[in-house]
């Protein structure tokens, strides 16, 4: 009954899984067919700036795995395993779709990007292109990235080309890797530690402010991180920060990217 179909979705078992465990179950293979979805498409954010790099496109991807729970048996995500087992060289089908993501109109606008994993994603395009735009002698606004992960020695990603840009003066970075000191730290702790330059850069210097990273509970730890900012900046109440971050959504200079 119930627990059987919790154990099956906690295993994430598909069709196989359930006709090898119920095998008086017998369906005609027309009718299994009709019941087994077709394979959807998967959406990566590019990782790359066509001012950078003009006739590529980059993607960072993680390849997707688990072990089921009931039979300890190791599988591989469709997508990641069949990107991971292609040799270089090789074709595939892919369409690019327009993004969520929109940058400032104005270069000298601040932006602030916070990214967690394979999030860091969308913000390394993002960070090239205003790289490239100060190397062609554009003025380029603030440049801030949030980037989390578990250990900066294995997961801290682009990290000697992101510390080049440092270097070169057009980004400042925080990072948070949650288990690499007995205290947690996450992305929304740094943007509160540096709640007086985020504050400055969104309320008083039209700056745009992008998140990108899990759906299940990304978006809503840094909303609370930059409601808990307004709220110290402005000394105002939660109704009021609320307000003012449901006004930056309206003009387009709060926006989420997340994924289930």
């Amino acid at each position: 009954g119930k627990a059987v179909y919790r154990d099956l979705v906690q295993d994430y078992a598909h069709h196989a899984d359930v006709l090898k465990k119920f095998p008086s179950a017998r369906p005609p293979i027309e009718h299994l067919i009709n019941m087994m979805p077709t394979l959807k498409p998967r959406s990566y954010s590019i990782a790359s700036s066509p001012l950078m790099h003009p006739d590529i496109i980059q993607l960072c991807v993680v390849q997707v795995d688990w072990t089921v729970e009931s039979t300890k048996e190791f599988r591989i995500g469709e997508a990641t395993g069949y990107m991971k087992k292609q040799a270089p060289g090789a074709k595939l089908m892919c369409a690019v779709r327009q993004s969520a993501i929109v940058l400032p109109k104005v270069p000298s606008d601040p932006v602030l990007m916070a990214g967690m994993g394979t999030g860091l994603a969308p913000w390394r395009a993002v960070t090239q292109e205003r790289v490239m735009q100060k190397r062609q002698g554009l003025d380029v606004g603030p440049c801030v990235l949030f980037f989390g992960a578990r250990y900066a020695k294995y997961e801290f990603l682009y990290r000697e080309e992101f510390e080049g840009y440092m270097k070169e003066g057009v980004l400042t970075m925080h990072t948070a890797f949650s288990r690499d000191q007995a205290r947690k730290v996450y992305v929304q702790h740094r943007i509160v530690e540096a709640g007086e330059d985020v504050a400055r850069y969104m309320l008083r210097e039209n700056g745009h402010f992008y998140v990108c990273g899990s759906a299940r509970q990304v978006p809503e730890d840094i909303y609370c991180a930059m409601k808990t900012v307004i709220m110290a900046s402005e000394r105002c109440g939660e109704e009021e920060a609320e307000a003012t971050l449901s006004n930056l959504k309206m003009e387009g200079r709060y926006t989420v990217e997340a994924w289930s």
